[in-house]
């Protein structure tokens, strides 16, 4: 993989996001129960609201068919770094769930668009390594938002961090209007809904389940059970971007050299401890130790997108990824509120014993995974590429 003139611009854009997220991370936790003062209840139905801009991915892409996915791309940075700003003026609960989703329609337009732009880029047998470069690249912005945000966020003050954090989208946006056309990067069909692709969009669904659980639950358990500080969750997730950093390249190799059924395999089993320990072990460190696995044993799960291309049609790769976004968004709105009713009802532990019961799933849905017969890349030649 050369680093050609849109190869950087892609990778730009991929740093902002990870920028821009980097820093709401880092400070999103104390914000809402700090400044206003959130119960874990009510994250449950923030986030299901938010997440629903996902779910409506689907119309999206039926709206754009025929735009260069660059360009949308390009929209789609502008609405996140300027919904980002927005939570700095947020007050209220309802204030909160406006512009969450005003952010979220940004950041999910983006997120399906990202392996898009990604795949544009890479040869055959090379698509995990081409994913896994970029995921690095994303773990260097999520880095520097989380040292930018030690430094300065007792200086400037959470609210103002939002803005921050929304910096460097709109010149990212403007690099992607620049990239050069490519035939790939044209959608031709809205979005694709078949029955052969019925394994990635079973495993999306899954991991939309088990990853809305993470992303609700575990920094908020972190803040609200445990009372840690901006400072421990803002170390936390330096550690955790800098072995992505490290790991995603070699996740990526590793998808190309022995396929995705394994990579996945091995990743869903290395999870299944994680959310037990999430549930039993009642320490913040050991807590923060498994929330760092369960980051890098996620990388893994790029597997699926390359799983999608070597299976899919060449015009039905776009749409489809679109249509896994959506998918994995109907769990994103049904998943938080669940989770909330079972922390208000039982506690925070059975909302972890119900991801490790996804995990589970995702496990055995993917030993159906059947890849045609494509000559792995070999690693020494990835070197050059």
């Amino acid at each position: 993989m050369k680093w050609t003139r849109s190869f950087v611009l892609i990778a730009f854009a991929v740093f902002a996001l990870s920028f821009n997220q980097g820093i709401s991370e880092s400070i999103s936790q104390n914000f809402f129960r700090q400044e206003l003062g959130l119960e874990g209840s009510q994250m449950g139905y923030y986030t299901a609201a938010r997440e629903f801009m996902g779910l409506i991915i689907v119309l999206v892409a039926a709206v754009t068919v025929g735009f260069a996915v660059s360009k949308v791309a390009a929209a789609a940075l502008f609405i996140t770094g300027l919904g980002f700003a927005a939570y700095s003026q947020v007050y209220t609960f309802p204030q909160l769930i406006v512009v969450g989703m005003v952010a979220s329609l940004g950041l999910h337009t983006w997120m399906q668009l990202y392996a898009v732009l990604g795949l544009s880029l890479a040869d055959e047998g090379y698509e995990g390594r081409v994913l896994g470069k970029l995921a690095s690249i994303g773990s260097v912005g999520t880095m520097a938002a989380m040292v930018i945000t030690l430094l300065i966020v007792e200086i400037v003050g959470i609210r103002q961090m939002y803005i921050v954090a929304g910096l460097l989208a709109i010149p990212a946006g403007i690099g992607l209007i620049t990239v050069p056309k490519n035939a790939r990067l044209v959608r031709q069909n809205g979005f694709c809904f078949k029955r052969r692709y019925w394994l990635y969009y079973t495993l999306n669904f899954l991991d939309g389940c088990r990853g809305q659980i993470a992303m609700t639950f575990a920094l908020f358990t972190l803040v609200d059970v445990y009372h840690v500080r901006v400072e421990f969750i803002t170390l936390l997730l330096i550690i955790t971007a800098l072995l992505s950093w490290y790991s995603a390249p070699k996740f990526g190799a590793w998808i190309d050299r022995v396929g995705e059924k394994p990579v996945l395999t091995v990743c869903y089993a290395l999870s299944l401890p994680v959310f037990l320990a999430f549930a039993f072990i009642p320490n913040a460190y050991v807590f923060a130790a498994m929330y760092v696995c369960y980051m890098v044993f996620g990388l893994g799960m790029m597997a699926r997108n390359t799983y999608l291309k070597k299976v899919a049609d060449a015009a039905d790769v776009s749409p489809s990824l679109a249509m896994g976004v959506s998918v994995m968004h109907v769990s994103a709105v049904i998943v938080p509120i669940t989770g909330s009713l079972l922390w208000a009802a039982f506690g925070y532990q059975v909302v972890f014993l119900l991801g490790f019961g996804f995990i589970l799933l995702s496990l055995l849905a993917t030993q159906f995974i059947r890849v045609p017969g494509i000559a792995p890349a070999p690693l020494a030649s990835a070197a050059g590429k």
